[in-house]
């Protein structure tokens, strides 16, 4: 195996993310994926401390295209219909991102900055429709709707397939926008 790869650490966190959405984190070892890379463990090592640090990568990226969404969308209700179709799509960096529980995830403080952005969104997202609430309030409705998105792509991941889901939440996956304006705002 030879060491000396331009961005290393960039193909280990792409190999690594690929390894996350097709099998899962719990796939995931530091030599497997110097493996797949083509370098020795040790290279791994020279870009990693730990496996820890790698799982702060994968979710650095699962906030980048969170927040991207965020900064993308055009109303309120296609920042929710992005952020479920986010945990829909990556079931397992999802998991990773708000199901860790494994690992001391204050060692990376930016992580908590990316999570707050996201949140962060729901707030702003909710100020033009409560334009006379108090800031407590509306922070109330923002976990109210994170906590209801959450608790939706957990709903909407829990069948195999379509046709274990009942035509209910087959509508609700079939028009996301509609729904959350449906049971937001009324």
């Amino acid at each position: 195996m030879s060491y000396h790869k331009e961005n290393l650490k960039e193909r280990l966190i792409e190999i690594a993310w690929e390894i996350c959405i097709t099998e899962s984190w719990h796939q995931i070892n530091m030599r497997y994926v110097a493996e797949k890379a083509g370098v020795s463990p040790t290279a791994f090592y020279r870009h990693f401390k730990n496996k820890s640090d790698l799982k702060a990568e994968l979710i650095r990226r699962g906030y980048e295209l969170i927040n991207e969404g965020r900064e993308n969308a055009n109303t309120f209700s296609s920042y929710g219909a992005h952020y479920i179709k986010f945990g829909l799509g990556y079931p397992h960096i999802y998991d990773l991102m708000f199901g860790n529980i494994d690992s001391d995830m204050s060692r990376y403080p930016d992580l908590e900055t990316r999570s707050d952005a996201a949140f962060n969104g729901v707030i702003e997202g909710l100020k033009p429709f409560m334009p006379d609430a108090a800031e407590k309030d509306i922070r109330i409705k923002a976990v109210h709707i994170w906590a209801s998105v959450h608790g939706l792509v957990a709903l909407l991941r829990r069948g195999d397939s379509q046709d274990s889901k009942s035509e209910e939440l087959k509508w609700i996956e079939n028009n996301l926008e509609e729904y959350l304006e449906m049971t937001t705002f009324s």
